[in-house]
């Protein structure tokens, strides 16, 4: 179905914060994840870092590089970047599987990067481009992501409906 990017970045935050990541990782991840799907990305990565059971960021800071020992993709990406923007231009990531995310999140910050297995070498490149939509995002990974940021909504009730929630107890749109 095609979807405009805010709305990709929207659900997706939704999603993360459904599928327990912290409210700044879920950010980051729909960021990434209008990022990639304007670039024509394949947004398995996406999904995949959001099914992925939460694990605490376990990395070591070695001369020249970053070693991640634990870590889900939506915690590592972001800790990768933040690396690269220090200076630092290698990593060695726990996972390969890990790999898609980081290498995403190095692009739209402006690094190149080489992937082998769960080695990452970068460097700065041009700022990428900004991502257009609309896009077209695949049902199955649509019902996904909306199924994870229904966690978050509020159950429906006279109570919640009182409380401000939807429309609440008028709706004079």
């Amino acid at each position: 179905m095609i979807r405009a990017l805010n709305e990709i970045a929207a659900i997706v935050q939704k999603a993360g914060l459904g599928a327990g990541l912290p409210p700044g990782q879920a950010e980051d991840l729909g960021r990434l994840a209008a990022y990639l799907a304007g670039t024509g990305g394949d947004m398995r990565a996406i999904s995949d870092a959001l099914v992925e059971t939460p694990a605490r960021l376990d990395v070591r800071w070695e001369d020249d590089r970053i070693v991640v020992h634990d870590g889900s993709a939506a915690m590592v990406a972001p800790a990768i970047r933040d690396a690269f923007v220090m200076g630092i231009r290698h990593a060695r990531l726990a996972h390969d599987r890990h790999g898609d995310l980081a290498k995403t999140v190095l692009a739209m910050a402006g690094y190149d990067v080489e992937v082998a297995g769960s080695a990452l070498d970068f460097r700065a490149a041009q700022p990428p481009a900004t991502p257009v939509g609309p896009v077209d995002i695949a049902d199955n990974i649509w019902t996904q992501w909306a199924a994870l940021a229904a966690k978050t909504y509020v159950p429906a009730s006279d109570r919640s409906r009182r409380a401000g929630a939807g429309a609440g107890l008028t709706d004079n749109d």
